[in-house]
């Protein structure tokens, strides 16, 4: 999968059917939002029905036992599925999620999560993803059920984070 994302943008921009580039407003989401000091910072990659992303637990982010905590797992791993209907010019939301966990990670350990949409019905987009440790071990895989917004909250969303209708994917 890693070879079939990063060609549309990421989750700082995204680049519109005629190749214009479009840069979000910063914001403060805990997991890919530049502005939260104490968030992930995640810097997702989009594809065509994928997302990615590479990231670095630090010790804040353990739970028992010097392991990463299952709920940073599922964060990492339900971001990146969020983001995969994002080159369908969705902006979803989790409907339901569910994840089987496989091994522990650690912090320092380089993780990287891929999210792929399996299928898609209307505004609802069954997303399938997992998250592998530095040995390519796999940490967690997971599926899920994510909302896509209706028109008028995708318009609004284009308005709060800087993309005017008419641009990105329209």
């Amino acid at each position: 999968m890693e070879s079939e994302v990063g060609t549309l943008g990421d989750s700082r921009s995204i680049v519109a059917g005629d190749g214009r580039r479009y840069a979000f407003a910063d914001h403060n989401c805990f997991a890919c939002g530049a502005d939260n000091p104490i968030g992930m910072q995640l810097h997702i990659e989009i594809g065509e029905g994928t997302a990615r992303a590479a990231w670095v637990a630090g010790h804040d982010y353990v739970g028992w036992s010097d392991k990463l905590h299952g709920g940073i797992i599922a964060t990492l791993l339900d971001e990146v599925m969020a983001w995969a209907p994002s080159s369908f010019d969705s902006w979803a939301v989790t409907a339901e999620m569910s994840i089987r966990y496989r091994s522990p990670a650690t912090p320092g350990e380089r993780l990287i999560a891929t999210g792929r949409v399996a299928e898609r019905r209307r505004r609802i987009f069954e997303v399938v993803g997992e998250v592998r440790g530095a040995d390519d071990r796999l940490i967690a895989e997971g599926r899920g059920r994510y909302l896509g917004a209706s028109p008028t909250a995708k318009a609004e969303l284009k308005d709060r984070y800087g993309l005017t209708p008419g641009t990105a994917g329209e």
